[in-house]
Order: structure tokens, then sequence, then C-alpha cells
């Protein structure tokens, strides 16, 4: 269901919205500090009417169109406020001429955020035929969020970006609030395009516009970059005073996927550790939900099976610790590590993770091997009340961000090598990649 809001503009929304944006902000898409108000649930995209915030409502007027997310409280007195798509109106409309049109509804017109459905219908319709010249831009701002969520295969792949992207904010111990505020990109044939990743959908909260940054993100912690590497990184921090940033890149267009298969990739550069993640999707089969492992699950766990093989190569073969490793223990040392999660619809205006089991790599492999994943008809599977121990969500993502998984030493840097080769050519996949870059060092670590 559309949602309507009516937003009061502060004296800085005055003077920016009806600004030219810059180029690299494509829908005009800009934050304020707006004044504290408890929107109505869900917090979702809203068509929003701008008006001037005149202090007598019998002279306030609506002087733009648009579209809103509310963001969290950010202070005692002030939310963060999403907006974009903006349109000044040439004639301003007056509140008080929308009153006798809204009927009952009318009294909302005095307040701020989120309208009920039936006085935002009312709002809607009464604007659209007192500035019929706006029925254009209306109809633009309807279609782009009245947009269905994706279904199907492109549904599933955006349900698993996603809980990736999730992921890693999790692990960065940021807040997961951006993934609400996801809509369906512009262009690319529209949200239904394969070659459409996630974070193109999200609003573009801290994107790369100068050579600092651009110098930072091509670059893994020991490599330098390769200028083909394209733009299309977010960086989040876990506020404006933390040393914390979080760069998230989805790299469905390289062969990261083709040659490790890996869904998600997270750098910690002050672990200097590196973990990997494949996504395996659970299908319900009468009563239980099973994994059906086929020969393309396969080939993904040797190619997996060969990059661990490489992370720690002295300790496999002396039994001692890989160079620069003393003192610095993990619980896993190997990178790669699989996520069993069931195939669930993608969920618009929602931050929650899908449900799942986090395996390591050899694990995963020992179930394949039991007796009981042997099917019924044949094939091999994992029934999902059949895995005993595993990982939940909070779990791995405390056990990540403390630095317990992961490589270490040269088996790091071997990783991160593979890493930057990959993402340096175009190709097929889907995969997330985060590096957690800080000076502070991880949970749980002394610090001196």
């Amino acid at each position: 269901m559309l949602a309507i809001a009516l937003v009061h503009s502060t004296a800085l929304m005055l003077e920016r919205l009806p600004e030219r944006p810059p180029a690299w902000l494509t829908r005009g898409e800009r934050t304020f500090a707006y004044p504290h108000h408890e929107w109505r649930k869900p917090r979702v995209w809203c068509l929003a009417f701008f008006t001037d915030r005149h202090p007598r409502f019998e002279q306030r007027s609506i002087i733009g169109v648009g579209t809103v997310f509310p963001g969290r409280r950010s202070g005692t007195y002030e939310r963060a406020l999403i907006a974009r798509d903006f349109t000044a109106l040439e004639r301003p409309l007056r509140l008080v001429d929308l009153e006798t049109p809204m009927g009952a509804s009318r009294r909302f017109l005095k307040h701020d955020g989120h309208m009920p459905p039936a006085a935002g219908r009312n709002l809607l319709n009464a604007v659209r035929n007192l500035r019929r010249e706006l029925g254009d831009v209306l109809d633009g701002l309807e279609a782009g969020l009245g947009a269905n969520a994706p279904t199907g295969e492109v549904g599933e792949r955006l349900s698993l970006e996603k809980d990736a992207v999730g992921t890693l904010l999790e692990t960065a111990g940021m807040d997961r609030d951006p993934l609400e505020a996801w809509q369906p990109p512009l262009g690319e044939d529209g949200p239904h395009s394969r070659s459409v990743p996630f974070l193109e959908g999200l609003p573009s909260l801290r994107q790369i516009e100068d050579q600092q940054i651009v110098h930072d993100y091509m670059r893994f912690p020991g490599m330098d970059g390769e200028d083909a590497v394209q733009v299309g990184w977010r960086i989040y921090r876990r506020s404006t005073e933390s040393s914390h940033r979080l760069f998230v890149f989805n790299a469905n267009r390289t062969q990261a996927e083709a040659a490790m298969g890996v869904d998600m990739i997270y750098v910690n550069e002050h672990a200097h550790s590196v973990a990997m993640v494949q996504y395996k999707r659970m299908r319900q089969s009468g009563h239980n939900w099973v994994y059906w492992h086929d020969g393309t699950g396969e080939r993904e766990m040797k190619r997996m099976e060969a990059v661990d093989a490489e992370c720690d190569p002295a300790w496999i073969e002396t039994g001692r610790p890989a160079a620069g490793t003393a003192g610095d223990p993990r619980l896993v040392t190997t990178p790669s590590m699989v996520k069993l999660c069931r195939t669930e619809p993608f969920m618009m205006n929602s931050a929650a993770l899908i449900p799942g089991m986090y395996l390591t790599r050899e694990h995963f492999s020992e179930l394949l091997q039991r007796p009981e994943a042997t099917g019924p008809s044949g094939g091999t599977r994992i029934v999902e009340h059949s895995i005993p121990r595993y990982l939940n969500n909070t779990t791995f993502t405390t056990l990540l961000r403390d630095g317990w998984l992961g490589t270490r030493g040269t088996g790091s840097d071997y990783v991160i090598e593979l890493i930057r080769r990959s993402l340096s050519s175009e190709g097929p996949g889907s995969v997330v990649v985060g590096i957690h870059r800080s000076e502070v060092p991880p949970g749980n670590r002394r610090v001196n």
C-alpha cells in the first residue's frame, strides 16, 4: 500500500532541496536532520508533500513533492530523514485550500510524518485535482514506491545479498537500518534484471566521491588495486566520530564467485583476517527443509577446499603455526564457511537477517558423507533437523567481529591477493565483499 507523508521542511531543507543535486546523487538523494516525530509504523519510503513550515497554519503551503524515508532517532530531538526525487511546485498550494476536499481527514494537515492510509489517499487525490500539472510527477513517484518486491530467482538472490550485507554490518558493529530503506533501482531493465545488485537499491548514505576514498577502496591490506574495479561501493560508519569504517561492494558482475565459490567475503584489516561464506538454499520437501547437493555444489566445494588448503600450509605440513601468527589464535584458521538457510521471499522494509546455520567447510563436507545424506531416490542431501550443532547469526557475527574466525598470517595474504585478482575482471556471479577498516582492534583483545 502506498504510504503518504506530510513533511514540514526545516530551514536547511528549504534551502537545499530545490538546488540541483550533485551528479553522483542520481536521484537527488540527501539526508537531513529532522525534528523527531513518532512516524507511524512501518517505517517505509513515503510519497511526501513538503511544506514551507510557516508558523501559522493558515499561511502554510505545499512547496514540493518527492519521497522520504525516516531513519531512527539521531539524538534527543532529531532523526535522520532521507529525501529524494524532489520536484518543486510552480505554484505553492495552501493547506487551507485542501481542507474542504479532504473532509474529515483535514485534521491531519496539522500533523507531521506518515499519515493514516485514508488521510493519505485523500491528500493525494486533493492535490491531483487542484494541481493537475503534477499528474506525471505523481504517477512516477507512485510507480516507484508501489513496486512489488522482486520474486522468483531474482528475489531469492536479492534475499541472500541483503543477508550478506546485513551480516557484514552486524559484524562491524553497525546498525542494519539502511536495509529497511531498499527500493527497486532505476534503469537496468527494472528491479527484475539479474544484473542489478542489492546495493543499488540502497540509499546513497555514504557514496564514494573523493580521491582519498577512491584510494582506500582500491586497496586491500598490503595490495594495490586496479582501475578495472567498477564504482559500486558503499561506506558505513558506526557513528560520525567512530574510527570503524565498513567498505561494502556487491560484486555480482565479477568472477569472484566463479573463482572461489563464495557469496560473502569479510576482510578485517586490523586483524589481518579474511572469512568467506557460501550460501546454500534449502527447499521445502514435505514437512522438512532440505539442501540437495549437486554437481555445481560439488565444484564450489572443491574450489573452497583448494583455497583452504593454501591458507596455512606450514601448519598442515609441520604442525607449527605459519609466520606472523604467534600470539594470534583462531578457533577456525581456514576462511571458508557455509550458511544453510531456508528459501524465503525477498522482504522489503526489513532489516532482519535470514535465519540459518553457519558451518565450517569441513563440518559441511562431513554432513554430506553421513549415511543419512543419501536421499530415498538417490542423490545427496542434508535435512535441516539432522544437523546437531551449528553457529547461528548472533554467534557467527560475534566470533567474526572479535577475530576468532578467518585466516591469519600468510593465509590472509594469499586470499587477499586472490580476491583482488578476482575483482579486477568482469564476469558472472553474486558476491558481497566487506572491508572492515579501523585503528581499533577487534574485541576480546588486550589494548596496551
